[in-house]
């Protein structure tokens, strides 16, 4: 993925959205090619690694047939369309739409085990970071055995990552106020949250260092 320095998702926001359960697409190579499935995962930490966990059921091509090379998980966080009516200065500068978006790529070896147990603990670990897990209480071991015989636990060791946040942080400053007030009233919400508390501030630092260099080569 191609990530220029300012569309570089800062660690501190990557941790906090790995520390979520996020819905994704796990990319697998086969001996035909290529498999993907759209399944939630969550980010376990295990000493220094960082384990993608997740589930698929027991017949899918994805999980019976063996994996020849390294996974790929593509977490699709947020994404928007943005037309340049928006932009505040569009009447002085006309520009063109255009899309942000923040996506995270992970890669790794992937383990599948066939295990019911294993299946058992994705899947419970996944509701646990939902909601209470008291809500399997009325569900019964028993059914509960039975329904884990029926997926497969699946997990991803990142050893690469990669997260870009095309987020209009190129824009002037003005641009993305008025875009956040768009999505704050239009959504998505995590869209208008990135540009507040990410965007806004780099932009401004950079129309402020270009404001600065532009002054000083105007006084020479």
């Amino acid at each position: 993925m191609h990530v220029p320095d300012h569309f570089s998702l800062p660690e501190d926001r990557l941790q906090q959205l790995l520390a979520e359960v996020r819905p994704g697409n796990l990319v697998t190579v086969h001996e035909d090619g290529p498999l993907s499935t759209f399944v939630p995962m969550h980010c376990e930490s295990r000493g220094r690694s960082r384990v993608l966990v997740t589930h698929l059921v027991r017949n899918n091509p994805q999980a019976r047939t063996p994996i020849t090379g390294r996974g790929m998980a593509i977490l699709d966080i947020a994404d928007a369309y943005v037309s340049p009516h928006w932009y505040a200065t569009n009447q002085e500068l006309p520009n063109v739409p255009t899309w942000d978006y923040l996506t995270i790529h992970a890669w790794g070896p992937v383990r599948i085990d066939p295990s019911p147990d294993a299946a058992l603990r994705a899947a419970s670990a996944l509701t646990e970071r939902m909601e209470e897990p008291e809500v399997l209480d009325a569900v019964g071991a028993e059914k509960l055995g039975l329904m884990s015989r029926a997926i497969v636990g699946v997990e991803l060791e990142i050893d690469r990552i990669e997260a870009k946040a095309k987020m209009s942080q190129n824009r002037h400053p003005d641009d993305i106020r008025s875009l956040i007030r768009h999505f704050e009233q239009h959504g998505p919400a995590e869209v208008a949250d990135y540009l507040r508390e990410v965007s806004l501030p780099h932009a401004e630092r950079r129309f402020g260092t270009l404001t600065m260099l532009r002054d000083q080569h105007r006084a020479q």
